[in-house]
């Protein structure tokens, strides 16, 4: 097949009567008879031509893969048809309502011409209903069944009731009433009623409880069926068959919206001793109204909705900035301007100060590359809305594992991996599980754009390493000397490692920093500390023996005027 334009009707005289004079009836007659036979021909031509064969309706096209998008996604199909000679309607039928028209793309094989494409909301056939509604319903079903059978006992009890009511005389109007008789008679009834009315108010409660749980299962068949829209979108395509011919479409097109994916990761570390393992996945959904069965997935990271084309800048004018007393002025010679009549291009070029002023650009950088993956095996991810993971690659990457320990805010070291290499793997931001040893310890965020080179992800807690810190009162304390005090503050703080194993460990506290000239800060004691002037950070990088333990003391004096105060000393 060849895709072509449109055939065109070309204008032509039938009879073309001008050469031929009135005065020879026999060329007249001659040429009247040619001309019969030639309308009479392409009339026939026309009505072969123009007979409307019925449209082929395909509503088993397969879908063989599916590139999903952050936002849409572009879904290929293929189909088949046997098409008669002669202009064909195919009408792929049961797709995506929400199909760009603009994106569709179709070829085919077989002795015909494609001669148009288009498309099409179709609101006379419904979308199939999902599973999730299928369930919901069936569960509706169920209850109410249940609930009509509580009613219909409900009658039966109220009626045992009235019966036994009715039937409560004892003896007749001249005849009394043995005592015996009478008591057996009153326990019957006390005992029956009792019974009657306990399982009604029994039934009353188990109604109640099945409507709730009706009333629940409405809303949410009725949010989910909202979301699901009740067309369907056909594909249309007319051809022109020369002959009895079997055909093979092949199409494509894209959805923009009702289907994304976002990635999320899990960071699996087995031990200290092991690498770390990083699993790239994804969670997609999609509603677009139709179901992918077990197909090839493949996911992007780009968008197609977002245009191409690069920005351009404009100018950027300079001004002087106009005082408030005198915008009215500025607003007269607007006035005035506007009044005045028209100037021609030529002034109009030489005089700058009436034109208006533009407006400086905003520029938005929007980073057009995307990275798009393959994924191994098939899918079904169906027309839900719910999520399903797709696992995307695994990769293996260099890990050096420390403990870290902040004493002054938390008396428990955390274990920490700082992983490398992971700036090469094209990722993009993202939640993470984190497991250690098989259990999940918490969760991270990667980031890509934010973090460096090392990425420290932590693993939890160890309370085998024991850390202390204390305030040492016989060194701290408040000295006066002339207009200004001096504080001293001195901590010792103290690391034992419970484990059977030496750990390597990263011991942080921090100095306070002054930004007034009048409060003076000065270590006097950090025990071979690294010391950060920018943030105030003191750091020791330790390595602990089974059983050891180290212990590191800081020291710091702060001055200032005696008659002020500091805050968050």
């Amino acid at each position: 097949m060849c895709l072509i334009d449109e055939p065109k009707i070309i204008p032509f005289d039938l009879w073309n009567l001008k050469s031929v004079r009135i005065s020879d009836p026999e060329k007249l007659k001659n040429k009247t008879m040619k001309n019969t036979f030639r309308l009479l021909a392409i009339l026939v031509t026309i009505t072969f031509s123009a007979k409307a064969q019925e449209p082929i309706w395909i509503s088993n096209s397969e879908v063989k893969e599916v590139k999903i998008y952050q936002t849409g996604a572009m879904v290929s199909r293929t189909a088949k048809a046997t098409l008669n000679p002669g202009l064909q309607e195919v009408v792929l039928d049961g797709l995506s309502p929400y199909i760009n028209p603009q994106s569709i793309i179709l070829k085919g094989t077989g002795d015909a011409t494609i001669l148009a494409v288009s498309f099409q909301q179709n609101y006379l056939t419904e979308q199939k209903k999902s599973k999730e509604i299928i369930h919901l319903e069936e569960d509706l079903d169920s209850l109410n069944n249940r609930l009509q059978q509580i009613k219909n006992r409900n009658v039966v009890l109220t009626e045992a009731q009235n019966l036994l009511l009715a039937n409560k005389a004892i003896g007749g109007a001249t005849n009394g009433v043995v005592v015996d008789e009478l008591e057996l008679v009153l326990d019957y009834f006390l005992k029956k009623m009792n019974e009657l009315k306990e399982e009604q108010l029994a039934s009353v409660g188990k109604e109640k409880k099945l409507n709730d749980q009706i009333k629940k299962l409405q809303q949410q068949l009725n949010v989910i069926r909202q979301k699901q829209q009740q067309s369907t979108g056909n594909i249309i395509v007319r051809v022109n068959v020369n002959s009895k011919t079997n055909s093979n479409f092949e199409f494509s097109y894209v959805i923009g919206t009702n289907v994304s994916w976002y990635p999320f990761y899990d960071i699996k570390v087995k031990d200290v001793n092991s690498p770390a393992e990083l699993v790239y996945k994804a969670k997609v959904s999609q509603s677009t109204g139709e179901d992918w069965n077990q197909v090839k997935i493949g996911l992007s990271t780009g968008n197609p909705s977002i245009g191409n084309d690069r920005p351009q800048m404009v100018p950027w004018f300079l001004n002087f900035y106009a005082p408030m007393y005198q915008l009215q002025g500025v607003r007269r010679d607007k006035q005035q301007m506007e009044q005045a009549p028209m100037m021609s291009s030529g002034e109009m070029a030489n005089d700058n100060s009436k034109k208006e002023m533009t407006t400086i650009p905003v520029m938005m950088n929007e980073n057009q590359l995307s990275t798009s993956f393959d994924i191994q095996g098939a899918y079904s991810i169906p027309s839900d809305g719910q999520e399903y993971q797709v696992e995307v690659q695994k990769f293996t990457l260099k890990s050096t594992y420390n403990y870290v320990g902040l004493p002054k805010l938390d008396g428990d070291a955390f274990l920490t991996a700082s992983v490398t290499g992971w700036e090469e793997l094209s990722l993009s931001p993202g939640g993470a599980n984190v497991y250690f040893d098989g259990a999940f310890v918490g969760e991270s965020f990667i980031n890509p754009a934010e973090t460096s080179d090392t990425l420290e992800i932590s693993l939890g807690r160890d309370k085998r390493i024991v850390m202390k810190r204390e305030k040492l009162k016989d060194i701290s304390g408040n000295k006066f000397f002339g207009g200004n005090k001096e504080r001293t503050l001195a901590f010792d703080i103290s690391v034992k490692n419970g484990k059977k194993e030496a750990v390597t460990m990263v011991l942080y506290d921090q100095v306070p920093l002054s930004n007034q000239k009048d409060i003076e800060v000065k270590i006097e004691e950090m025990s071979g500390a690294q010391y950060n002037s920018e943030t105030g950070e003191i750091k020791w990088t330790l390595t602990l023996a089974p059983g050891e333990t180290v212990k590191k003391r800081l020291a710091f004096k702060v001055k200032y005027p005696k008659d002020k105060q500091i805050m968050g000393l």
